[in-house]
């Protein structure tokens, strides 16, 4: 299996910084591409998080930093640029990046329990619907608090798909000859489940585990579309090892095709491909979340975002939420 090294990209010098990096997305902010992602919380008792963007054309240009009103799970790019659909604790909000305005909530999810905020999420294909989750900040695998919704922003409402869930993490689409395909990943359990989506029911359907991953070092985090039948997932090693892992893995065969590792990092919490004149090549943002002191100091780059080269010629290209 071919093995590529990832190189850090963004070093961040405060240790806040590296807390929780994840969701890491493409936006165009006042005509500059940029790199976006959200920082989930700043230090194990921070209630409120980042959301930070980076230009990777503009030497001379300084990242964005955008305090949010809460936690940040994701934050997805709404069409025609310059603004974000950010899900943060319970509500979904628009922040326009270019002047720091947040909307009010376009929507809040039926779950009042103090210990659940909403977490990953991706956009369904053509941007007229979203499916996002939630996770127990507990991570309490016998309560099973965590949700996974649909959101659709004509109508600003809120259905459940699916409930006892854990941390509710990355999610791929796809289509067949039977319809729309959502693939989940639900941390704690170690697989990528199949899901049958229909949007007009808003309901969605087990159809078996596409992946299992038990025999993976670490937990599954965050997962992208490779556009091939293959997808990237970043693995969270909650031990020390010398290095963090992203593996790529066919959904026909369930096979391992190759991996990405993560010098002096071993918390891999994101995957994201992104064409560039260069090539396409794959950020991966990764965490200190939870490091003690001891095994911080020997992962110095824990929390680093990296970038690393790809093979691929051509990466599925991004899509952007369509308000109503």
């Amino acid at each position: 299996m071919r093995s590529t090294e990832a190189i850090v990209y963004i070093d961040f010098i405060e240790e806040e910084d590296r807390f929780l990096p994840e969701g890491p997305r493409w936006l165009t902010v006042g005509g500059k591409a940029g790199l976006a992602w959200v920082n989930i919380q700043l230090n194990p008792a921070a209630t409120n998080g980042e959301l930070r963007v980076h230009f990777p054309d503009d030497q001379f240009a300084e990242d964005l930093i955008e305090p949010c009103p809460g936690r940040p799970g994701f934050a997805l790019p709404i069409a025609g640029g310059n603004r974000m659909l950010v899900g943060v604790d319970k509500q979904l909000r628009v922040c326009d990046v270019a002047n720091g305005k947040w909307s009010d909530p376009l929507a809040t999810i039926h779950d009042d329990n103090p210990r659940t905020i909403i977490n990953d999420a991706e956009i369904v294909p053509g941007g007229r619907a979203v499916v996002f989750g939630t996770k127990d900040t507990q991570f309490d695998g016998e309560a099973k608090l965590a949700q996974l919704y649909l959101y659709t922003p004509e109508d600003n409402r809120i259905s459940l798909l699916a409930a006892k869930q854990v941390c509710s993490n990355g999610k791929v689409f796809a289509t067949d000859d039977r319809g729309l395909v959502l693939y989940d990943i639900d941390t704690p359990t170690r697989k990528v489940v199949r899901y049958r989506l229909d949007l007009a029911t808003r309901a969605a359907v087990p159809d078996g585990v596409a992946l299992d991953l038990s025999n993976q070092a670490g937990f599954p985090d965050g997962m992208c579309d490779c556009g091939d039948g293959s997808v990237i997932v970043a693995f969270f090693n909650p031990d020390f090892v010398e290095a963090g892992r992203a593996v790529r893995f066919s959904l026909v065969t369930g096979a391992a095709l190759e991996e990405w590792t993560t010098p002096g990092s071993p918390r891999v919490t994101c995957p994201f491909l992104v064409k560039r004149p260069n090539g396409v090549k794959l950020i991966l943002t990764t965490a200190s979340e939870g490091m003690p002191a001891d095994l911080r100091a020997k992962c110095p780059n824990a929390g680093c975002i990296f970038v690393a080269s790809t093979e691929f010629a051509d990466c599925p290209a991004p899509e952007f939420v369509v308000l109503g």
